[in-house]
């Protein structure tokens, strides 16, 4: 049961990590609008990986299914 306790205070935490703010707190200081020390950014960034997926897998299996139906339609076009 104790497991159980942690994965559900670990959603709920999830769940009250504000998303909005951090990302707008990144990008006032990327454009030089807020001052973040090092380890604000470092945390922001580690929150936002716990909140968000890591779509890099999907992106890069979606380039390149892009690319490969791009070849095809070039091998298409010369035997044409």
């Amino acid at each position: 049961m104790a497991g159980k306790r942690k994965n559900n205070a670990s959603g709920d935490l999830r769940d009250r990590i504000n998303v909005a703010a951090l990302i707008e707190a990144l990008e006032q200081h990327v454009l030089g609008e807020k001052e973040m020390t090092a380890t604000q950014v470092s945390a922001a960034l580690a929150l936002l990986k716990k909140t968000l997926p890591d779509l890099s897998e999907p992106v890069r299996r979606l380039l390149q299914d892009r690319d490969a139906a791009g070849a095809h339609e070039e091998a298409l076009q010369e035997l044409e």
